[in-house]
């Protein structure tokens, strides 16, 4: 199987979080962690913005990605609008507005599936 890396943003009230991983293309349950080039090292979300509230978030690969949300003791309570891909574009600009924002607690993880 092919991996490729997957790149977001995420916004909260009071900050910005860039995320990047690497995902293995096909596979489900994949977690994006914070960039570690800006956060020092790849945690969770919910463990390096806990207690802030998310209202934005956006996630892009080069190929393709299936979905992306915010997974809270095996339930998804939130999920990404904003997917893109860099080879197929269609991504809009901004990150947009979450359909709800969420007050993140340690253990929230980003899941993602990309394809390949």
């Amino acid at each position: 199987m092919s991996t490729q890396v997957v790149y977001g943003f995420a916004k909260t009230t009071s900050m910005g979080v860039p995320l990047k991983t690497t995902i293995t293309d096909g596979s489900d349950s994949q977690e994006l962690k914070t960039n570690s080039d800006a956060t020092v090292t790849s945690q969770s979300l919910g463990t390096f913005a806990e207690g802030q509230t998310l209202t934005h978030m956006s996630v892009t690969c080069a190929t393709g990605i299936a979905y992306a949300g915010i997974l809270r003791n095996g339930q998804y309570i939130a999920l990404c609008q904003s997917l893109g891909s860099q080879s197929l574009g269609g991504q809009p600009k901004y990150a947009p507005l979450l359909p709800g924002s969420v007050k993140l607690v340690a253990g929230d993880q980003i899941i993602v599936r990309s394809e390949a």
